[in-house]
């Protein structure tokens, strides 16, 4: 891929005690409540109440990943925005454990300036894990972002 430098990345924390587990014969879910923070030039914020990630898997062991989460922030001039997120995956159950899960994140925002950008479908996203820590950078697939 050609891009070099996430145009976002949220900093993810997970209270293991707050995770719902369930296992039955025909696979299972996770639901993980989550808190996050962003810090880039297009969008600062953190998340708002109700960010979960869900993840089921099927009796194959095929994993679904689906986030949905909103933050509330400044755009790049310092308008007050919210960002809806919602990322989605597919993966090995054995997988989730991996460094990197590759993701499809699909954005809307309420600011004037980055929320015609954000809400084309030209971004791709990873889960990465490294060092006990959780990040999700978000990519632009094109070349060019948005011109401040």
């Amino acid at each position: 891929m050609s891009e070099t430098k996430p145009v976002m990345s949220f900093e993810i924390h997970a209270d293991p005690e707050e995770i719902t587990e369930m296992e039955c014969p025909y696979g299972s879910v996770s639901i993980i409540p989550f808190h996050a923070k962003v810090d880039s030039e297009l969008f600062c914020g953190e998340t708002l109440p109700g960010a979960a990630d869900v993840q089921q898997e099927n009796a194959a062991g095929l994993r679904r990943m689906s986030a949905r989460y909103a933050f509330r922030g400044t755009d790049c001039k310092g308008n007050v925005c919210t960002l809806f997120v919602e990322n989605e995956g597919w993966f090995r159950g054995e997988e989730k454990h991996s460094n990197v899960i590759h993701t499809f994140p699909l954005m809307l925002c309420d600011s004037p300036v980055i929320g015609d950008y954000l809400a084309r479908r030209r971004f791709r996203g990873e889960v990465v894990n490294e060092n006990g820590k959780t990040e999700i950078r978000i990519y632009d697939t094109f070349e060019s972002g948005i011109k401040n």
